[in-house]
């Protein structure tokens, strides 16, 4: 892949038809750049290659890395603009976007992932480990990232975008069918992967069990989730025994304080149960709030709606009496 540096007309360069990022015209970091490309000029270059136009048969450029500079130097009035040429067919275009974006945080994870299906749509006999290898990644990166593509319900998407979503709670909420994804949307927010992961896990489990038996996985119920306690806490807890003379009090033989340790470890102990019921009771208290909330402001428009064709029609006999 050569390429070879030019300074060519921004008109004669189109925007990518599959762009991995989109342009938002209001963000600040955005405006800023426009700020700087006006007052100090554009350095370095975007990446574009050659195309014809099927239908005019007319030469041009389409871009293929750059898109919020090209759009910049486009709004501060920039007529010419440096480009690196080169010669990518469309397989290697999308390759190329991603590995120019990959270690950018502003792109979002969502966008990552349907532009790697892309590739592997385009190449069917293409693997994942293969994939994984153009672009320098792990398969299992690969997989995980892919398995975002599952998150079909636009709310949750943009949740992951935005990052309220951790991405490990991601990997693990796409598991779920689709049904299910908003019974763990809340906990996926709030809960660490520590907590979380396993949640989704045992989920995903109870489903398989119930499919293989032919029965219905039924409601989801909490149950307490194991995880590890951090390992600056357990060592805390060996020098200073004060959970242990807690959680040990009225157990009568050495076994069942053993029991009990690993339990705390796990954060299966009865105390670290009670605090995972508290918060499952809150998240459960807030989305019953939340919907509340939703049922009430959809009502108040329905009356509003209604209000003013009853207004309408009123007016509208007023004339005809008239």
């Amino acid at each position: 892949m050569g390429a070879n540096l030019q300074t060519v007309a921004i008109a004669m360069i189109r925007e990518n038809p599959v762009a991995l990022r989109a342009v938002n015209r209001e963000d600040e970091r955005y405006l800023g750049l426009i700020e700087s490309i006006r007052t100090k000029g554009f350095f370095g270059a975007i990446t574009v290659r050659p195309k014809i136009d099927e239908e005019t048969q007319q030469e041009y450029y389409e871009l293929v890395d750059g898109l919020h500079r090209f759009s910049a130097s486009k709004d501060a009035g920039l007529e010419e603009i440096n480009v690196d040429i080169v010669d990518l067919n469309d397989d290697e275009t999308l390759e190329a976007q991603i590995m120019a974006n990959i270690h950018k945080v502003e792109t979002r994870p969502i966008e990552y992932s349907k532009q790697l299906l892309r590739i592997l749509s385009r190449n069917p006999l293409m693997t994942e480990s293969e994939l994984a290898g153009k672009l320098a990644k792990s398969p299992q990166w690969i997989k995980e990232r892919l398995g975002l593509t599952k998150i079909d319900n636009e709310q949750i998407a943009l949740l992951v975008n935005e990052g309220k979503i951790k991405l490990a709670n991601a990997y693990a909420l796409s598991k779920l069918p689709p049904e299910e994804m908003n019974d763990f949307v809340d906990r996926a927010m709030t809960l660490s992967p520590d907590e979380f992961v396993p949640a989704a896990n045992q989920r995903m489990k109870e489903i398989r069990e119930a499919k293989r038996k032919g029965q219905d996985a039924g409601e989801v119920e909490f149950q307490p989730v194991a995880f590890m306690q951090k390992m600056k806490d357990i060592k805390e807890e060996l020098e200073s025994a004060e959970i242990a003379n807690v959680l040990c009090e009225g157990l009568s033989t050495a076994a069942e304080g053993f029991q009990m340790a690993i339990k705390w470890c796990l954060h299966l102990d009865p105390k670290s149960v009670e605090i995972q019921v508290a918060k499952d009771e809150e998240r459960k208290a807030q989305r019953e709030e939340a919907k509340k909330k939703k049922a009430a402001e959809k009502a108040a428009k329905a009356a509003a709606k209604a209000e003013e064709a009853a207004k309408v029609a009123a007016e509208a006999q007023a004339e005809i009496e008239g």
